[in-house]
C-alpha cells in the first residue's frame, strides 16, 4: 500500500501510537485493539473494521503498516 507513504500522521495520533508501541508486549488489550483498528481505517482509508483476533497475522500487518506512516513523519 505504498500510495499512503507520504500521508502525515496527526499529532494526537502520533502520541497515541507512541503509547501503544511502548505498552504492547504481547496480547493486545481491548483498548489497544480498537486504537489499532481506528488508526488503520483513518490512514489506509477504509471503513472501520475489527479483524478476527484469532489470526494475529492481520493485526501484525496493520501494526507494521501504521509504523511505516509513523516513521515517515
Amino acid at each position: 500500500m505504498e500510495r499512503h507513504r507520504y500521508r502525515l500522521m496527526e499529532i494526537e495520533h502520533r502520541k497515541q501510537w507512541e503509547q501503544f508501541k511502548s505498552e504492547v508486549k504481547g496480547k493486545l488489550t481491548r483498548e489497544q485493539y480498537k486504537l489499532l483498528c481506528e488508526l488503520h481505517s483513518v490512514y489506509y482509508k477504509h471503513k472501520y473494521h475489527e479483524p478476527c483476533s484469532c489470526n494475529p497475522k492481520r493485526l501484525v500487518q496493520w501494526i507494521n503498516e501504521i509504523d511505516k506512516i509513523y516513521d515517515k513523519n
